[in-house]
């Protein structure tokens, strides 16, 4: 306990040294975890119904993987997220697609997550970032490709515990809940995740983190090629 108590006290120190970007940079590296592989259900729900979808995720912390195991109908489907570049693999269609830009706001298997979510690197390249009153305040850079007036983040020892995301009028439309953070390898994964559509009641996609396999994904996995295959 101790031994916990002074690595805060460290986090603590480091923190007050940095730039709300470098914050911001460090507290979505310790959300991306090292590189790994695991298993995520994700469980849609909406109003009167709910669906899981177990995924096997393959990511190295910048580059991910995701290939869909249950339900059966959707068995094989698999999305290859490269920097800005995002594949998708459907079997019924049996071909790899590069999705446009302008698909990048849909919801990924219909849920309350955007393919942009998964792109993984828009609130540091898409958003300026100021610090005010412990809270990280993302405003988008001119011409930005965002649906968002604002982004805030809320820190807890320099973990994100909390992203509230407003649309251009300031009304809150999203809400992200981050929970259990895991140490792994010198580095953290959060267990749990929670996106709630504000727009909409009861619409809501919930994430846990299970069988995680610490260490370096092969560079296969990363190759729009083996989406078909497998990695």
């Amino acid at each position: 306990m101790k031994r916990f108590g002074i690595l805060l006290l460290a986090l603590a120190a480091f923190a007050l040294g940095q730039s709300p970007l470098e914050k911001l940079k460090s507290a979505l590296d310790r959300l991306r975890g090292p590189a790994h592989q695991a298993v995520y259900a994700l469980t849609v729900e909406r109003p009167g119904s709910s669906r899981t979808y177990r995924l096997r995720v393959y990511t190295d912390g910048e580059r991910a993987h995701l290939r869909v195991l249950e339900p059966k109908a959707e068995a094989g489907m698999a999305f290859l997220s490269l920097g800005q570049d995002l594949y998708l693999f459907d079997p019924r269609l049996g071909r790899t697609l590069r999705l446009p830009p302008s698909g990048r706001s849909e919801r990924f298997l219909g849920s309350d997550l955007t393919y942009q979510d998964l792109m993984g690197r828009d609130l540091e390249e898409l958003f300026q970032v100021t610090e005010e009153g412990g809270t990280l305040r993302l405003v988008p850079k001119p011409g930005a490709p965002t649906p968002y007036g604002r982004v805030e983040v809320y820190l807890r020892e320099g973990f994100i515990e909390r992203v509230l995301y407003y649309d251009q009028r300031g009304q809150a439309v999203r809400e992200l809940r981050l929970g259990s953070y895991q140490r792994l390898d010198g580095a953290y994964l959060p267990r749990t995740l929670e996106l709630k559509d504000l727009t909409r009641q009861g619409y809501r996609t919930l994430v846990e983190v299970t069988e995680v396999q610490v260490g370096p994904v092969p560079e296969r996995c990363f190759n729009p090629l083996y989406l078909e295959r497998g990695c």
